[in-house]
């Protein structure tokens, strides 16, 4: 396996703009610009914290996967990303081994290869998996 670190953790919030607020000026995070993903519904920013980045989320519309993970869940943590070096080896590996997985390949943006398992697998964390 071929994970290398922990990339970012993903929190979904409902104020995107107090969420940056709150993370900049408590934890001292450095904010990146905020972008709209409309695949998923979504606004985010990266608000990195050493090597870490916190993927702050918010919704554009109720009816995206945001929305209905606000819906459902309320504010919080989504997931934790990985990095890794080859995700299609992983996304055969993870396969064979019988990893409950949200997306049957990896997804493709901008040049990102990424893909999510599910969290029933892991105890109610949600993994991505990334490979830039």
């Amino acid at each position: 396996m071929a994970i290398e670190k922990i990339l970012e953790v993903g929190v979904v919030v409902k104020d995107l703009e107090n969420a940056i607020k709150l993370y900049t000026e408590v934890l001292g995070a450095k904010a990146g610009e905020t972008i709209t993903f409309d695949p998923y519904g979504m606004k985010f920013c990266m608000c990195r914290i050493g090597d870490v980045d916190f993927e702050l989320m918010s919704p554009t519309r109720p009816d995206g996967v945001i929305g209905k993970f606000i819906d459902a869940k309320g504010e919080g943590l989504h997931h934790i990303a990985l990095k890794t070096d080859d995700i299609d080896k992983e996304w055969k590996d993870f396969a064979e081994k019988g990893v409950k997985l949200i997306d049957k390949s990896p997804n493709v943006h901008e040049g990102h290869k990424f893909g999510f398992i599910h969290p029933k697998f892991f105890n109610g964390v949600m993994f991505e998996i990334i490979q830039d």
